[in-house]
């Protein structure tokens, strides 16, 4: 079995769904949690409290693990101070960060007023890199960190989701190049795109798919995260489709393309297809 002892782990939005799972995932392995969770609605606008937080870490002690409760809204660098300075004033250290906070509203693109786009654009993706930089130092200093930045397949178009995705996809930057400065002092940092049956399925009118996503309860994806938050996981950069008791690598590709040295957009249009042509594409990383 994986063994956390001795590791703290902070997991944001830990409250319910995927959070909720993946605390109680590092905490029967032995790591002591910081939940953190607002307590509020899926759409970041509903007031919350701390009740959400202190339920999960009554689950946490009952399995005899250690926990706090944390009910700071993420989304600034002040928040994620506060939720550092919590983690650390409980535990002293800090081995684990799961990104896994964020909201949405489904709207179309020109649909949402400016605020309430900018508040989801933050939850979603500002807290988290919030956080990891306010990480960075302690886990630099202890010469170890594992950090699982949770996206969503919904930035590949999924109509209605364009902040939530937008903010999402940003994760990807900051994972490849956060890996990149934090290997040489294994900080391992991943991304990992979940399926699983949650409440922001909350908005989607489709009933063939509702009954599609009971096959995909959030604890299998916790489970992978649990293994990347794992010292024996030395991958890093790299980014995982999850659900369903599935786990397979995603990866950006480039086609072989086609090139002309006089290229017009006329030749591009006459060849076009061989552009686009992604039978013999190559995965891409930091090197290329």
């Amino acid at each position: 079995m994986i063994d956390l002892t001795g590791r703290v782990a902070i997991v944001t939005g830990a409250g319910r769904g995927i959070g909720r799972v993946t605390a109680l995932a590092l905490s029967r392995r032995g790591a002591k949690v910081l939940v953190n969770d607002y307590g509020g609605g899926a759409s970041t606008a509903k007031p919350g409290g701390s009740e959400v937080a202190n339920a999960v870490v009554e689950e946490i002690r009952a399995l005899g693990s250690e926990a706090v409760a944390d009910a700071t809204t993420v989304g600034t660098a002040e928040a994620a101070q506060t939720i550092v300075d919590a983690a650390m004033a409980a535990f002293g250290r800090i081995d684990v960060l799961v990104n896994n906070a964020g909201g949405n509203i489904t709207t179309g693109v020109d649909q949402l007023n400016d605020e309430r786009a900018e508040t989801i654009f933050r939850s979603n993706f500002t807290g988290g890199w919030m956080l990891l930089r306010k990480c960075w130092p302690i886990m630099r200093e202890a010469g170890f960190g594992r950090v699982v930045n949770v996206m969503s397949g919904a930035m590949l178009g999924l109509p209605g989701r364009s902040v939530y995705a937008a903010g999402k996809a940003a994760y990807w930057g900051l994972t490849t190049v956060a890996a990149a400065e934090g290997e040489a002092h294994d900080i391992r940092v991943n991304g990992v795109w979940p399926t699983a049956n949650t409440r922001l399925m909350v908005g989607i009118d489709d009933p063939a798919m509702i009954e599609h996503m009971k096959g995909f309860p959030p604890h299998l994806v916790a489970e992978a995260i649990a293994y990347l938050c794992a010292p024996e996981c030395k991958a890093t950069g790299e980014f995982y489709d999850v659900g369903g008791g599935t786990v397979a690598r995603i990866a950006f590709a480039r086609s072989t393309g086609f090139s002309d040295p006089e290229l017009t957009a006329e030749s591009l249009a006459e060849n076009f297809g061989t552009a686009r042509d992604m039978s013999s594409a190559e995965i891409l990383d930091g090197e290329d």
